[in-house]
C-alpha cells in the first residue's frame, strides 16, 4: 500500500467507520486484474523483469490508453503502470464498493510477491487509523506456506519486505544466496511451514480481537490448508540426516509417536474461519473452475504464463483476472450476509 492510499483510507474512515480489510499476496494485491477489455485488444506476454504485465504496444497506443484511464500512469521505465487499476478490480474493492455501495472503506494490503508473516504485519506498517472503525470485516488469504519473509532496510513505502523460497536462488553467488540456501536445508519442511503459518494466524486472531473484527479465510493458491494434511504433518518426524546439495533429505520422515502437541497445534489454526467460495478450496480453484475449456481443474494455473486463459478468469501472467475478482466478492458478500445473519 502506498501512502497516497493511506491518506485517503483515513479520510473515508471518518466519515464511514467500516472497513473491508484484505491480507494476503499478489491475489489479494490483484496482480494482472486489469480491465477485461485492454486484455481483448492489446496483447501482452508475462515479463521475467518484475514487471507485473508486459504490454505490446506502440507510442499512440500507450497515449490513447493513458487518455482513457486516469487510473494509469506511466513508471520510471516509461510503461504503463496498472497497479492502482489493479487495486481498484482486486475483489476486496469490488466488494465494498459495488456489492457494499461503497458503505465500506476497501483496504487492500495485499503484497505483491510476499509470503503470511509479511502480509499479516502489514496491518502495523501503514498509518491506518483504525479507531475510526465501529465495523471491520478481514478477509486473509493465505499464500504459498514455504514462504519466508525478511524486513527489508532497503525498502520503499510499499515493498517492506524480501521473500525467500526453498529453492535454488538463480543468478547469485552473494549472501543473499547462501540465506536461502540455508532456508532450503537446514530450515524448511513441511512440518516448519505449518507450524509458523500456525504463529502467524496468531497474531492475526489477537488483531482481529482487539479491533472486534470478524475474520474470514480463504487460501489464496495453496491447497495444504487442509485439517488432514496439517494433522498428518504435525505428526511427522524430519530427519535431517544425510541428504544431497538440493537439500532433498528433509523429506525423509517417519511418523512420532503420539503425542500432545499435535492435537494442540493443529486447534490452534480457526479451522472455523475458513470459507470455499462455491465450495472450491481457494481463489485459484474459484477462477480456473469457471473455464470450461480447461480439461485439468486440478492443474496449476501456471499453464496460463504468457497466455490467457480462454474466458479470461486466468490472466497473462497466471493471477485471477477481473471477472475471478468480481466472482470472489459475490461470494464473500453472500458469506457476510450469512454470517450476519447467523
Amino acid at each position: 500500500m502506498f501512502s497516497s492510499q493511506v491518506k485517503q483510507i483515513n479520510k473515508d474512515l471518518a466519515k464511514k467507520g467500516r472497513a473491508i480489510v484484505s491480507i494476503g499476496c499478489s491475489f489479494v494485491q490483484g496482480q494482472g486484474a486489469i480491465n477485461d477489455e485492454i486484455f481483448d485488444n492489446y496483447n501482452f506476454n508475462a515479463s521475467d523483469l518484475g514487471e507485473v504485465l508486459s504490454l505490446q504496444a506502440n507510442d499512440k497506443d500507450v497515449k490513447q490508453l493513458l487518455d482513457s484511464y486516469p487510473s494509469l500512469s506511466v513508471n520510471h521505465s516509461n510503461k504503463i503502470d496498472f497497479t492502482m487499476m489493479e487495486y481498484e478490480n482486486s475483489f476486496v474493492y469490488q466488494l465494498a464498493n459495488h456489492q457494499y455501495k461503497e458503505k465500506y472503506v476497501p483496504i487492500n494490503l495485499g503484497q505483491r510477491g510476499c509470503g503470511n508473516r509479511a502480509s499479516i504485519k502489514e496491518l502495523y506498517f501503514n498509518n491506518i487509523n483504525w479507531n475510526f472503525c465501529k465495523e471491520i470485516i478481514v478477509i486473509y488469504c493465505p499464500s504459498g506456506m514455504e514462504r519466508f519473509d525478511f524486513a527489508q532496510d532497503q525498502s520503499t513505502e510499499h515493498f517492506r519486505w524480501v521473500c525467500m523460497w526453498p529453492n535454488n536462488l538463480p543468478d547469485s553467488d552473494g549472501p543473499r544466496k547462501k540465506l536461502w540456501d540455508g532456508y532450503k536445508e537446514s530450515v524448511y519442511s513441511d512440518k516448519h511451514a505449518i507450524i509458523e503459518q500456525i504463529a502467524h494466524v496468531q497474531e492475526l486472531l489477537t488483531w482481529c480481537k482487539a479491533h472486534n473484527a470478524k475474520l474470514i479465510i480463504t487460501p489464496a493458491f495453496d491447497r495444504r490448508y487442509d485439517k488432514e494434511y496439517f494433522q498428518n504433518e504435525l505428526a511427522m518426524h524430519v530427519d535431517r540426516h544425510g541428504g544431497n546439495e538440493l537439500g532433498e533429505y528433509r523429506n525423509k520422515r517417519m511418523f512420532e509417536p503420539k503425542n500432545l502437541f499435535v492435537d494442540y497445534y493443529l486447534e490452534m489454526w480457526p479451522w472455523d474461519k475458513m470459507f470455499y467460495p462455491y465450495g472450491y478450496e481457494t481463489f485459484a480453484d474459484l477462477a480456473i473452475n469457471q473455464e470450461p475449456d480447461v480439461e485439468d481443474k486440478r492443474e496449476t494455473y501456471w499453464q496460463f504464463q504468457g497466455n490467457r486463459s480462454p474466458l479470461g478468469y486466468i490472466t497473462a501472467c497466471s493471477h485471477p483476472g477481473q471477472k475471478a475478482h468480481a466472482l470472489f466478492a459475490s461470494a464473500l458478500a453472500k458469506h457476510i450476509k450469512e454470517l450476519k445473519n447467523g
